[in-house]
């Protein structure tokens, strides 16, 4: 049977769509995972968010959980990545696109920050700026990561904004 060399590893030929297959099931279960544990978060916080807690949330073992990913950490840092993301991307809804002083964006940006779906996310963040400050990891890493992103997703918006046709020559 003739075989291809996929990096280090020799995988029969034919074999490769089922190793493709394999690892988008497991991409896919992986983000599922992931999502039950962003909802297990905005709900509890990190209060309860233990191994069995996050497993239990999921609906699986503790030792699969680990299957999927390697550290507690990892699983956090995966979360809350996709918390962020979320919400800036509701952010990018929200934001006004044209005709709007920096202001009314700012504005925006506070009144969205007291919305009810909102709301569990700013509390979580001022969980995790309370455990950055303590030197704990991943919250520290995770805390700073953040606040980079976020800045340059506002210099971003207020950049478009500046670029308005209403403001000619600011580039």
């Amino acid at each position: 049977m003739p075989t291809v060399e996929t990096g280090r590893l020799f995988v029969p030929h034919g074999s490769l769509n089922s190793l493709k297959a394999k690892d988008n099931k497991s991409e896919r279960r992986r983000q599922e995972i992931v999502s039950a544990v962003v909802q297990h978060l905005l709900r509890n916080g990190f209060g309860n968010s233990g191994i069995r807690a996050l497993a239990a949330s999921v609906g699986i073992s503790d030792r699969m959980l680990m299957y999927y990913f390697e550290t507690k950490e990892e699983l956090i840092s995966a979360a809350l990545q996709m918390i962020m993301g979320n919400l800036q991307a509701s952010l990018e809804q929200i934001v006004p696109q044209r005709n709007a002083s920096g202001a009314q964006i700012v504005n925006t940006l506070v009144a969205a920050g007291d919305a009810d779906d909102i709301r569990p996310i700013m509390q979580l963040w001022f969980e995790i700026v309370g455990l950055a400050m303590r030197d704990e990891e991943p919250y520290k890493t995770t805390a700073r990561n953040i606040v980079l992103a976020w800045e340059q997703w506002v210099a971003l918006v207020f950049t478009q904004f500046l670029r308005h046709p209403l403001f000619p020559g600011q580039d």
